[in-house]
């Protein structure tokens, strides 16, 4: 096995265990993601760990909530008036929605609670505040 180096295109297959034994793959279709070795992925153990790593080599890391993807924060959690959302059938707690924001930037956000009058929704990440686990297997 040879050694990652700083700089080297690596494909690794990343998969992500929450405590209740739940399996998340990083890339739901099995395709490996592609990184560069030293530079950042968005996970500094990630970053922290591939330098170190082998060609063949696989790795299981432990991941605080703050090294995974972060603790909830409640203002990406708040009421959006019923009016404003068009969605095509019922409206019901744990659809995602596609919305827009004030800078017109895109995103995701899941439906906590529906009344006649406001939809509470949350775009926190879904596994904002989850500790995980994160296993790399450096595959090409």
């Amino acid at each position: 096995m040879s050694q990652l180096e700083n700089g080297q295109t690596v494909k690794v297959l990343v998969t992500f265990t929450m405590e209740d034994s739940t399996v998340i793959p990083a890339s739901p279709d099995g395709t490996p993601l592609e990184l560069i070795v030293g530079e950042p992925c968005g996970f500094v153990a990630i970053d922290t760990a591939l330098p170190s790593m082998s060609m063949g080599e696989s790795r299981t890391l432990k991941l605080s909530p703050d090294e995974a993807f972060g603790m909830p924060d409640p203002n990406l959690r708040f009421d959006v008036p019923r009016t404003s959302i068009q969605v095509e059938g019922d409206l019901q707690p744990g659809v995602a929605l596609q919305m827009n924001g004030e800078d017109g930037q895109v995103f995701t956000a899941i439906v906590h609670e529906v009344s006649e009058t406001s939809v509470l929704v949350d775009a926190n990440h879904p596994l904002a505040g989850e500790a995980l686990e994160c296993k790399i297997d450096v595959v090409g």
